[in-house]
């Protein structure tokens, strides 16, 4: 019996490494070209597959995944219909989003951007720019939402949040379904794309919905690329409807050298690095779920394919 993690661009030996200090008993292969016997795999941990690994592995028993969304593993096209996948789930980065979205809106509300330019310049001009009191709105309200959601009411913001089915959070006014985003989105003078990637949300944040928002807001997207319509982003940008953005996930990443993204004014880009899962934290679920499955227990965060979450 072993483990392959196929993790990359995460270093899969940061989980191997992890896993072993947690006692994990069994062998690891992190590569699929070793020598190792495909029949010995009892257990994938992975985040995107090429097609062709999953039939080599005849034994498999559990599909985990390793990072915060699971929409790339569930494209995977020849994933078997009956393997039980699983999902990690880590409070830690949770709070490493909620601190990014808060610099981002914090450093376009502040005039951040306008300050540095000015050092550069030996300008020593101060410009009103009120931060108390501006309405925000999370779309998503999974954990990570939630938490994004209440560190940002703790710093003043009146907070909303959106979730294509009712949901109620202690503090926070909530919005569902396509009535409620209709709403929600004149309000709100920063919006923050915290969804998971499903059928439902991609290609959410399009030019129509862009249209909805107040003039000059806001946009923050640590969900996934996909969600967002991309030339209508960079409209709204340069149209003044979008005061300015900030993206750390993008349709196609690695971003290519000559995407327009790159040399938007007023948008910020990070490569995918909002918030990064503690391998501690991933070892010691993966290692749950294994332990659940030995038991004939159900996993504990099992993942729900009709949903894609």
């Amino acid at each position: 019996m072993a483990l392959l993690i196929l993790s990359k661009p995460m270093p899969p030996e940061h989980f191997a490494q992890a896993l072993r200090e947690h006692g994990w008993p069994h062998p690891i292969h992190t590569t699929l070209d070793g020598d190792w016997d495909p029949a010995s795999i009892r257990w994938l941990m992975a985040w995107r597959l090429p097609a062709g690994v999953l039939p080599r592995l005849p034994n498999l028993e559990l599909l985990f995944n390793c990072a915060a969304g699971v929409d790339k593993l569930l494209a995977t096209p020849d994933l078997p219909s009956g393997l039980p996948i699983a999902r990690v789930t880590d409070s830690a980065q949770a709070i490493e989003l909620a601190q990014y979205v808060v610099h981002a809106a914090l450093d376009h509300l502040r005039l951040a951007p306008r300050y540095r330019a000015q050092q550069l310049a030996r300008d020593w001009t101060r410009h009103r720019a009120p931060s108390v009191g501006i309405e925000a709105l999370v779309l998503g309200l999974g954990p990570i939402g939630q938490t994004i959601a209440r560190s940002l009411a703790a710093l003043g913001f009146e907070v909303s949040g959106w979730s294509r089915t009712p949901r109620a959070v202690d503090g926070i006014r909530t919005f569902a379904g396509d009535d409620g985003l209709a709403a929600a989105l004149p309000r709100a003078r920063v919006l923050v794309c915290a969804l998971p990637l499903t059928p439902q949300t991609a290609g959410l944040v399009d030019a129509a919905l862009l249209a909805r928002l107040p003039r000059g807001a806001f946009f923050v997207n640590i969900g996934r690329g996909g969600q967002v319509v991309e030339p209508a982003l960079l409209a709204a940008l340069e149209s003044g409807q979008l005061g300015g953005a900030t993206l750390d996930v993008q349709a196609n990443e690695p971003m290519a050298a000559d995407d327009p993204l790159w040399s938007t004014p007023n948008l910020t880009i990070t490569p995918h690095v909002a918030g990064q899962l503690s391998p501690g934290a991933v070892a010691a679920q993966f290692a749950e779920e294994v332990a659940r499955l030995e038991r004939g227990e159900p996993l504990r965060q099992p993942v729900d394919r009709t949903r894609g979450y």
